[in-house]
C-alpha cells in the first residue's frame, strides 16, 4: 500500500513539473515617438512580464541594424516578476515615417515576441507642427575646459487655446527634468533640465516623449545626450 502512495506521489509531481511552462508578457509593446529630429539616437523602455509557472530566459534580442539593446539587467524573469528592457533607435539620415521591429526570442517557444517603435523623422521639427520647441535636441556635453550640466528649452505654441503636456516616456534616471503642466496659448513656455550630480561624469544618451492635448494629440521627443570631449 505504501509503494502504491509513494508510485502516485511520483506521478503526479511528475505531470505537476511537466506543466511548469515559461510565458512571456509585454504589456505596451508599441511605442510611437511621434516626431523625432533627424541625425538624433532616441530610447524608450518596456516591460517584460513572466507570466508562466517557470523562469522565462531571453535567448536573444535581435533589434535590426539601427537600434541597440541596453545591457539587461539579468537574462532570466522568475515568474510573476517583471524586468524593465531599453532599446536605442539611430534614427540617422532618415525623413519621413520611420518604424523599427525587434524580435524577442525566450524559452517560452520558438515563435519570437514582437516590439514595435514607429514615429515620424524631421530635418525641420517646426514644419506643419502647431507646437515647436528649441533646441529640440538636449546637448548636455562635458569638454575639456568646462561642463555644461543644465539647459533651458522653450516650446511655442501657435494654437489658439492652451494644451496640457503629458511626458509619456519612462523617467530618465540622470536628469532632473522641469516641464511646464499646461502650454499657454501664442506664447513661449519654459522647460529645463539638470544632469543629476551623481551622474556628472557618465556619458548617456536618452529622450523623453512629450504628448500634448491638441485636436490632433501631437507628440515629440526631445534626444537628452551626455558625452565627453
Amino acid at each position: 500500500m505504501r509503494e502504491t502512495i509513494l508510485t502516485a506521489l511520483i506521478v503526479v509531481l511528475s505531470v505537476s513539473g511537466g506543466l511548469c511552462q515559461p510565458l512571456l508578457e509585454i504589456p505596451d509593446n508599441r511605442f510611437e515617438f511621434g516626431l523625432v529630429p533627424q541625425n538624433s539616437t532616441v530610447a524608450h523602455y518596456f516591460w517584460f512580464k513572466s507570466v508562466g509557472t517557470d523562469t522565462l530566459r531571453i535567448t536573444e534580442i535581435k533589434t535590426g541594424c539601427v537600434c541597440a539593446l541596453m545591457p539587461l539587467e539579468r537574462e532570466w524573469i522568475a515568474p510573476g516578476d517583471s524586468m524593465k528592457v531599453g532599446i536605442y533607435w539611430d534614427v540617422e539620415r532618415r525623413v519621413g515615417k520611420i518604424g523599427r521591429y525587434p524580435y524577442i526570442f525566450t524559452n517560452a517557444g520558438p515563435d519570437p515576441y514582437r516590439l514595435f517603435l514607429t514615429g515620424t523623422a524631421a530635418a525641420d521639427m517646426t514644419i506643419s507642427n502647431p507646437v515647436s520647441v528649441r533646441p529640440f535636441k538636449l546637448e548636455l556635453p562635458k569638454l575639456a575646459d568646462r561642463s555644461i550640466d543644465s539647459l533651458a528649452f522653450v516650446f511655442h505654441s501657435d494654437l489658439s487655446g492652451d494644451v496640457a503636456l503629458t511626458n509619456v516616456s519612462f523617467p530618465v534616471e540622470e536628469c532632473e527634468i522641469v516641464l511646464p503642466d499646461t502650454l499657454k496659448a501664442q506664447s513661449d513656455n519654459w522647460g529645463y533640465i539638470k544632469v543629476k550630480k551623481k551622474f556628472l561624469y557618465t556619458e548617456f544618451k536618452r529622450s523623453i516623449t512629450l504628448q500634448f492635448s491638441d485636436a490632433k494629440q501631437t507628440t515629440i521627443t526631445l534626444p537628452i545626450r551626455r558625452k565627453f570631449y
